[in-house]
C-alpha cells in the first residue's frame, strides 16, 4: 500500500516560527512533527512508498511564493536525507485537502488502488496495521469505499472537529453522517483523527480538484451512501499543531514524557 501525507499548509497561525522553519519540520522534543506522522504510518508492515504534499510556489504575492518555495526545498531535503527513496515529495497548488490530494494522486499516477492518507500536523500515536486490517475486513463484509479513524472528544470540542455518527452493522461501525465542525448538537462525540484509507477504484473520480476540503465534499457523500466505515481508536493523546499555544503545549508534554511517538514495524524508520 502507498501513503500520502498532506503537509503543504502555510502554517500562518504559527508565524513567526514558520517564517524560518516549515510547519512539518517544527520539532517536538527534537523530532520534527512529520516524523511523528511517518512513525505512525510505518507501524504498518506493507507501506511501500510515501508521497508527501509540500508547498508549491503558487501565490500572487512574491514573498509568499518565495517562502513556499523555500519551505518545499527544506522539507524535501530533510525527508530525502532521512528516509531516502522511501519518500517522494510533490509540490502542490495548495487547494485544501481535496484539491491537494487529487493533485498528488494524479502526479503520482495512483488511481485504482487503496491509498492511506494522513495529515502532517496531527500529533498522536497508534498501530496503523490495526486500521488497515479493519479496513480490509469492512471492505470484504460491507463493500465500503473508505475508512476514517475516529476518536472520542469532549462534547464542548465538537465545533472544532470533523464529526462522524456511526451505526454498528454486521459488526462494522458504519459512518451514517459526517459534518465538518458542526454545532454542539451533533449526535456523536466521534471526531476525525486525520487518517483515512480510500479505495481509489471507487472514489478517484469523485475527489474534487478545486479548492475545497475533502471533509466537506467526499466524506458526507460516502456517509450518505453507506460506503464509509469508522475505525474507532482509543488514542493515548491527540494534538493539532496549528497554533503557537498548541505547539508549546505539545513540546511541554513530550519533554514531560506524556506523549511518545510510535515505534515503526520491522525497524523501517531510519
Amino acid at each position: 500500500m502507498k501513503a500520502v501525507i498532506l503537509a503543504a499548509g502555510k502554517g500562518t497561525r504559527l508565524r513567526p516560527l514558520t517564517y524560518g522553519i516549515p510547519k512539518p519540520l517544527l520539532p517536538i522534543k527534537g523530532k520534527p512533527i512529520i516524523d511523528w506522522v511517518i512513525s505512525n504510518i510505518l507501524t504498518a508492515n506493507n507501506i511501500e512508498k510515501i508521497y508527501v504534499a509540500i508547498p508549491g510556489a503558487v501565490s500572487n504575492d512574491f514573498q509568499e511564493r518565495a517562502l513556499a518555495h523555500t519551505h518545499g526545498i527544506c522539507i524535501d531535503s530533510y525527508l530525502k536525507s532521512v528516509y531516502g527513496d522511501m519518500i517522494e515529495t510533490i509540490p502542490t497548488p495548495q487547494r485544501e485537502t481535496a484539491g491537494d490530494l487529487k493533485f498528488v494522486l494524479e502526479e503520482a499516477d495512483i488511481k485504482d488502488e487503496p491509498i492511506l492518507v494522513a495529515y502532517g500536523d496531527n500529533l498522536t500515536t497508534f498501530n496503523m496495521q490495526k486500521m488497515i486490517s479493519h479496513h480490509k475486513a469492512a471492505r470484504e463484509r460491507k463493500n465500503i469505499s473508505a475508512t476514517l479513524m475516529l476518536f472520542k472528544v469532549p462534547r464542548k470540542d465538537i465545533p472544532r472537529f470533523g464529526m462522524a455518527a456511526t451505526e454498528k452493522i454486521d459488526g462494522i461501525d458504519m459512518i451514517t453522517r459526517y459534518a465538518e465542525k458542526p454545532d454542539g448538537s451533533f449526535p456523536s462525540d466521534l471526531a476525525h483523527a486525520g487518517y483515512y484509507i480510500l479505495e481509489l477504484e471507487d472514489v478517484f473520480d469523485s475527489i474534487p480538484t478545486n479548492n475545497i476540503k475533502i471533509e466537506r465534499s467526499l466524506f458526507p457523500q460516502m456517509a450518505e451512501a453507506r460506503k464509509f466505515s469508522g475505525f474507532i481508536e482509543n488514542l493515548p493523546f491527540w494534538m493539532d499543531i496549528g497554533t503557537k499555544e498548541a505547539y508549546e503545549d505539545a513540546n511541554k508534554k513530550a519533554h514531560d514524557g506524556l506523549i511518545i511517538p510510535s515505534t515503526p514495524a520491522n525497524n523501517q524508520e531510519r
